[in-house]
């Protein structure tokens, strides 16, 4: 699968670009504020029609225009997909896939599945929680088609539970019955993220091995409940606790997972540029074991990796590594830098198209 083609019109500080893209590795580079990242959101924005930034989700349209718009060529092996996905002042987002009206975001998902890698991402080692839990619940949308129901349904359970647990504290059978379905449905969900953690893990060594020189690296999985005592013990244990707060606390949106290096919290002891060689290497490798499981499927293809300031916090050599694996595994990507050195170094060891980003605008400058 790649992105052929693409066209923005209105986004963040872009206002209109339209851009073919090379099939492996397209190199963005320019000043700050010129449009690199802009770019790379619009790319994402497409791909799930929302923004990567968080805090920025309602302010992807540019400034005095009252709707933005991206549109994109998706070749996957013999068939062209064209997706398009729109966003207005009042927050109705559009998206079409072939001229057809989708009301699913999961489609999009499914159809163009992207990985961001940039400085938000560090949040998945030094953040909340929640990041970590999105991450793998990410990678077990992507390889089990039953977990988009499991986790609607799960999260529907939750709500009836906490319900239960603020407004009817008297009606113990309620709070009993939700306590139940909860269960069930949160043992399901750690099933499958096991399942998918189980073939995460080696594909995550083998990817911090090739761009990093960390040693003695685990990554463990929590469930979200003491595992010595199982999830419905857990509840009954804390069933005071949950009454007295007015919700939940054990269950499958408590999960998480911990990452050690010379078996001490990588958060706590491991350097800046340690840190993101860790979360990019999670990142890198759950895209990679997306493409290895999609090459056994063959309806589905590769992915996109969107890297933003790739040289930022890594030296020359852990930048030269990040090139080389994008370039040997054969995935297309599309990565920004201030500057061609920031991106190259002097060097020329991947092919790859080459962009120039001048206030807001993209001039193709050469295939490396």
């Amino acid at each position: 699968m790649s992105l052929q083609s693409l066209f923005i019109k209105n986004y963040r500080n872009l206002t209109e670009i339209e851009v073919d893209l090379g099939a492996k590795v397209n190199f963005l580079f320019g000043a700050n504020g010129s449009g690199k990242t802009s770019f790379l959101d619009a790319c994402y924005f497409l791909s799930s029609a929302r923004s990567f930034r968080a805090s920025e989700r309602h302010s992807c349209i540019k400034e005095g225009e009252g709707e933005c718009l991206v549109r994109g060529n998706v070749r996957k092996d013999s068939i062209l997909l064209n997706i398009g996905v729109s966003k207005d002042r009042q927050g109705l987002t559009r998206i079409k896939i072939n001229e057809r009206n989708v009301d699913r975001t999961s489609d999009l998902a499914k159809e163009l599945p992207t990985v961001f890698l940039g400085p938000e991402s560090m949040g998945l080692l030094i953040g909340p929680p929640a990041q970590r839990r999105s991450f793998m619940n990410w990678g077990a949308f992507h390889v089990e088609p039953r977990f988009r129901d499991i986790w609607r349904e799960a999260n529907r359970c939750l709500r009836q539970r906490n319900q239960a647990l603020q407004f009817n504290k008297r009606d113990s059978t309620q709070i009993e019955v939700w306590s139940e379905e909860l269960v069930k449905i949160s043992e399901r969900i750690d099933q499958v993220r096991r399942d998918y953690f189980q073939q995460f893990s080696p594909r995550f060594e083998e990817v911090l091995g090739r761009i990093s020189n960390l040693e003695n690296v685990e990554i463990q999985y929590f469930s979200g409940w003491a595992e010595d005592k199982g999830l419905k013990e857990s509840m009954k244990i804390n069933s005071e606790m949950d009454l007295r707060r007015g919700y939940t606390g054990s269950g499958f949106h408590r999960a998480d997972l911990k990452v050690l290096v010379n078996h001490k919290p990588a958060d706590k002891f491991c350097s800046r540029g340690e840190l993101k060689a860790l979360v990019w290497s999670m990142k890198l490798a759950q895209g990679t074991l997306l493409s290895d499981l999609n090459e056994q499927d063959k309806e589905n293809e590769s992915l996109i990796f969107l890297i933003d300031d790739l040289a930022s916090e890594f030296d020359d050599y852990h930048r030269r590594k990040v090139q080389e694996y994008l370039y040997q595994t054969n995935h297309q990507a599309i990565v920004t830098g201030i500057d061609e050195w920031s991106l190259f170094g002097g060097g020329d060891i991947c092919d790859g198209r080459v962009f120039h980003v001048k206030h807001g605008k993209l001039k193709c400058n050469m295939e490396k």
